[in-house]
């Protein structure tokens, strides 16, 4: 998860914010089930091509992050994520791509990004945007690294429709609502924001796709 603030490692629910510890890697481990079809969701509305640059914001287990990899075979594939036990048991798994320089993970936040601008064709994160601490200038930051006509997808828990474009909270579980990202997105100078909801075996989900 993408956040700043220093997570209290007593609360396992939030070690799926900031995974530490032994506790962090099981957290992390139920992580890549129960999210992984909203990932391939993430993945597919990258529409990745071979030679793509990619950042992951949030890679936490690193499932997504190689699926990417695989797919953009003779591009890169960067991720970020602010806890150390997850960079460093993704870079350990995936030393080979990342000694050949198809594959970096970087310890940082959505807040502070470090990469320069305009570095990447595409950024993805997904059940992060309810941890962004200040989701104007984050959003902000993610425009700063994508390059002009960039593809950013963000990909999120919702449960049921409310509105024409709002949908109730994913009981029991962090939530966000697309009219408000769609809102967050266009502020930041984002186009063409639009938004598809889907229904997974354990949830509805909600992914954002915007240009730069």
């Amino acid at each position: 998860m993408v956040d700043a603030q220093v997570p209290d490692p007593t609360n396992f629910r939030e070690q799926f914010r900031k995974p530490t510890g032994f506790m962090g890697k099981v957290a992390a481990f139920l992580m890549s089930i129960g999210n992984a079809p909203a990932n391939r969701l993430a993945v597919a509305a990258l529409s990745l091509g071979p030679a793509d640059r990619v950042l992951e914001l949030g890679f936490g287990h690193g499932r997504t992050l190689e699926a990417i990899a695989r797919i953009a075979e003779d591009g890169f594939a960067a991720g970020v994520d602010p806890a150390d036990t997850m960079v460093g048991q993704v870079a350990r798994r995936n030393a080979n791509a990342i000694r050949a320089g198809r594959m970096e993970v970087k310890l940082g936040t959505v807040s502070r990004i470090p990469y320069p601008d305009g570095h990447f064709d595409k950024v993805v994160t997904v059940n992060t945007i309810y941890f962004w601490p200040d989701h104007g200038n984050d959003a902000k930051e993610i425009r700063r690294v994508l390059k002009d006509g960039g593809l950013l997808v963000v990909g999120f828990r919702v449960l049921e429709v409310e509105g024409p474009d709002r949908w109730t909270p994913a009981e029991g579980l962090p939530y966000f609502f697309t009219s408000d990202a769609r809102r967050i997105l266009e502020t930041a100078g984002f186009r063409d924001v639009s938004a598809q909801v889907k229904k997974t075996p354990l949830m509805w989900v909600a992914m954002m796709t915007a240009r730069k």
